[in-house]
């Protein structure tokens, strides 16, 4: 067996110091400039002031019912109506005011939706805080009231409705109605068949 020997001696190469003082100047210099980066704030570009957008919810003309209301739609009476929401998605919102008695005003619409065949869902009445809410569902629309004491006016009641909007189907999406001129089977399809057809 022959070992392998490497008889050059290895390379080496010395490197002066002012060599090295500049590279360790460059170094030092690089994490100066990395460090700045990182710490420095970027200013961000001046955008033009928004355009006044309207928040709050915009009311109707007018504050007379709107035709899209349930037409069986129990109304407290006395009661004022003070907002007519424009209609946000589906659903529309209706504000009323009242002076009357949260007790009595619950009994009210607990026996009024009753009679007019809503369904009521859900309801809730915190009387500490006097509020009441009503979840209910009328021929497949979804809507809810909520009475609460007002917020200008502590000895008023405040009557929120929120209800579904009536869906408006495309008549041309609609399947068309058959109408047969027949009632039913003539009298020879009524007769029972004959088992012996030789008599």
């Amino acid at each position: 067996m022959k070992l392998l020997r490497n008889f050059e001696p290895p390379f080496v190469k010395t490197l002066n110091r002012s060599y090295l003082f500049k590279l360790a100047a460059l170094a030092a210099a690089c994490m100066l400039v990395f460090a700045a980066c990182k710490s420095a704030e970027v200013a961000a570009p001046i955008a033009p002031p928004p355009a006044q957008v309207a928040t709050g919810p915009t009311d109707e003309a007018t504050k007379e019912l709107p035709k899209d209301l349930y037409p069986s739609m129990p109304m407290y009476p006395g009661a004022t109506v003070d907002h007519v929401r424009k209609p946000k998605g589906a659903m529309r919102e209706i504000l009323f005011s009242s002076n009357g008695q949260m007790p009595e005003m619950v009994a009210y619409y607990k026996d009024g939706l009753k009679k007019a065949d809503f369904h009521v869902t859900s309801s809730l009445i915190m009387p500490a805080r006097k509020t009441w809410s009503c979840d209910f569902n009328y021929d497949g629309r979804p809507g809810s009231i909520m009475l609460y004491p007002s917020d200008q006016d502590k000895s008023k009641m405040t009557i929120d409705l929120i209800y579904e909007l009536p869906a408006h189907l495309d008549p041309s999406m609609m399947e068309p109605k058959e109408e047969f001129d027949v009632e039913g089977p003539g009298e020879i399809a009524q007769q029972a068949p004959n088992p012996n057809p030789q008599q």
